[in-house]
């Protein structure tokens, strides 16, 4: 038997409820089985139970598991060559050409990477080059990767660090839109920030998100303030809340985009997407040992191609209705609902059990994430619906349970 380790944030004292967010230093254990193996929006484990998988391995089998296209184009690679040490190599173009097609003209692909965190850490070398400032703004609860910037953005770890040159700011959780925007005015003026971290819907920290206007705003006192715009969009992107990326929604355009997950359909890749008119320069340090492999870009190119033969929007509207439908009513029993297309979270009262809860669920026959107090649900574009409605109702029943003890 597997111990299946997952970490927990931890809610904010009483005391500071309104200045940090606490991530914890200790891991908390759910005794799990092993999977085996694992066909589109079904996980097998080890002793025969299949369970629907409604987390698709924190988003990014965003195609299901084992597509067969996306199996096809990194099995074949393989058989060419793995990793080239920094020279061109096959499908990098033709992924970075994918990618650009559903970003705007003024922008490009200034490199791909192995994981979000590292995508954030170039995005800061980024501003602080381009800018010649030293100061780096991000929103609480907001999760950009677990480095010791990336981390330091978005909450308070507990550990005593203290990085001057970084801020963390109050967002919509507990302060009103006009009152973050001022605080993020004030801290503008100052003249040394390079740049603003957003996250658009807080994944990991409760499934906060702002209005339109509100990030239009952020983007304008950046550009007024000569700062970038940074949207981290690892989750967000690639149609997961219905359109291309949560940017595209609105009237001002970010300065660099953060992308990954469902890009790789699960392989290990991110992506910074910046302005073209930002020259990237060795003093960024871009690159690294595995940045841009061949078969990162293999997936890439034919994950993309793969979208691109699916109505994705129609396929995500069809997801949101279903946990609408299903689960939006339990905000009477104290359980709210936040979130939009194939991204949702589900926070839960103290009084309920919320690992117990998590592995009843497992046994039933469904597997969700949970973070603190938040149960995650990031299903496949690809989820069968009657799947999806099963897996929607085992939660249901299971925290109308837990609600009642």
């Amino acid at each position: 038997m597997l111990w299946f380790l997952i970490e927990l944030p931890m809610e904010p004292s009483a005391s500071r409820r309104r200045c940090c967010w606490k991530y914890p230093g200790e891991l908390l254990t759910l005794r799990m089985p092993h999977i085996i193996k694992a066909e589109n929006d079904i996980l097998f484990d080890e002793h025969g139970r299949q369970v629907v998988d409604l987390f698709s391995a924190n988003g990014t089998t965003w195609l299901g598991h084992c597509n067969p296209q996306v199996t096809t184009a990194v099995a074949e690679q393989l058989q060419r060559v793995w990793i080239t040490g920094g020279l061109p190599a096959g499908f990098l173009a033709e992924a970075k050409s994918l990618v650009e097609t559903l970003f705007p003209d003024s922008h490009s692909v200034a490199g791909f990477y192995s994981t979000g965190m590292e995508a954030a850490e170039f995005a800061i070398r980024v501003a602080r080059s381009a800018t010649g400032r030293t100061g780096v703004v991000g929103f609480e609860r907001s999760m950009h990767g677990r480095s010791m910037a990336t981390a330091y953005l978005g909450w308070d770890n507990r550990d005593e660090l203290n990085v001057p040159c970084l801020h963390r700011l109050p967002f919509v959780h507990d302060h009103a839109e006009e009152e973050v925007l001022r605080r993020l005015e004030e801290t503008l003026k100052g003249g040394s920030v390079s740049a603003v971290f957003v996250e658009p819907i807080q994944a990991t920290g409760g499934g906060y998100t702002a209005s339109p206007r509100f990030f239009e705003a952020a983007i304008r006192l950046c550009r007024e303030h000569e700062a970038l715009t940074v949207f981290d969009e690892i989750l967000t992107g690639f149609y997961r809340t219905g359109s291309p990326f949560l940017f595209s929604e609105l009237a001002e355009v970010p300065d660099i985009v953060l992308i990954g997950k469902a890009m790789g359909n699960g392989f290990p890749v991110s992506g910074v997407v910046v302005r073209r008119d930002i020259a990237i320069t060795t003093a960024m340090l871009p690159g690294s040992t595995f940045a841009g492999n061949p078969l990162a870009a293999a997936a890439v190119a034919a994950t993309l191609k793969q979208m691109r033969l699916l109505d994705l929007p129609a396929m995500v509207s069809a997801i949101e209705r279903i946990i609408i439908e299903t689960l939006s009513d339990l905000q009477g029993h104290g359980i709210t609902l936040r979130g939009k297309g194939a991204m949702w979270i589900m926070e839960l009262p103290e009084s309920m059990d919320v690992q117990t809860i998590i592995a009843n669920l497992y046994n039933t026959g469904v597997f969700v994430s949970f973070a603190g107090r938040f149960i995650r649900i990031l299903p496949a574009a690809t989820i069968r619906p009657e799947n999806l409605l099963e897996g929607c109702r085992m939660i249901r029943q299971e925290l109308l349970k837990g609600a009642h003890g």
